[in-house]
């Protein structure tokens, strides 16, 4: 497949035929990608074409892809929550968060570890989420809920019919997944999750405050993939420690 070239290109002059040239279709799907504002699926952009098959948008996308490489674009396509989507490159994450006055989003070693269970185990019921960390979840729910990170999705057969919950298109877009099938192994994320515990005791011992220190490890530490272009633009959210809070389906509604 050529390189897509650059020129001028009107869906009302040119016969399909023409609109399917590589050079052309490179030109369409790019922008499409540049004015969408959220992963575009392969069958969205096939529904752009008649007779243009899943190859060939393979060959197209890889291709632009290719050129962006080859130019040294602060930019490149990634693969996110079943769709693709432009993205500017990690390496310039720093200074867009300079640009845009923001910091990286950074949770708690409790909101890393039940983010972890929940992203494993969904779909997973608040009781059976508490049985495996061992304390009250809520504090922590309301948190990644209130990120969008993870969402009620139905209740449960068992007795009472119990909420169920798992995680968001939000959760792979912001982690830069492609599907759960791209999340780490459980035994990557306990190692993780493990040396942050150290860690925390390390600086407990080295500061002797009986303060909470817990582990603040960053998203990405978390769940790092060598597809994760992007960083959460989210403000940061006020620490969710007190695990004694109730969760969104326990808390009374508001007067």
């Amino acid at each position: 497949m050529k390189r897509p070239g650059r020129g001028p290109l009107s869906e009302t002059s040119d016969t399909e035929e023409e609109r399917l040239a590589p050079e052309n279709l490179c030109l369409i799907i790019e922008a499409v990608l540049v004015s969408a504002d959220a992963p575009v699926t392969p069958g969205r952009l096939l529904a752009l074409f008649n007779g243009l098959n899943g190859r060939d948008l393979r060959e197209a996308v890889d291709a632009l892809k290719a050129q962006y490489e080859a130019n040294g674009n602060a930019f490149t396509i990634t693969e996110v929550a079943g769709g693709f989507q432009l993205a500017t490159r990690q390496e310039y994450g720093a200074w867009l968060r300079k640009f845009h006055d923001r910091n990286p989003v950074r949770l708690s070693q409790a909101a890393l570890e039940t983010l972890a269970i929940v992203a494993f185990k969904q779909p997973i019921t608040r009781a059976e989420l508490d049985t495996v960390r061992g304390v009250n979840s809520g504090g922590v729910l309301h948190t990644l809920m209130e990120l969008n990170l993870i969402r009620l999705t139905g209740r449960s057969e068992a007795v009472g019919k119990p909420m169920l919950l798992g995680t968001t298109k939000e959760f792979l877009i912001h982690f830069g997944l492609r599907s759960l099938a791209d999340l780490p192994k459980p035994k990557e994320l306990q190692e993780l999750l493990a040396a942050g515990e150290q860690q925390a005791q390390a600086r407990e011992q080295a500061t002797g405050s009986g303060e909470e220190t817990r582990a603040t490890l960053t998203v990405d530490e978390i769940l790092a993939t060598p597809e994760a272009e992007m960083q959460l633009d989210t403000p940061a959210a006020p620490k969710a420690e007190d695990e004694t809070r109730p969760s969104p389906e326990e808390a009374p509604p508001h007067a």
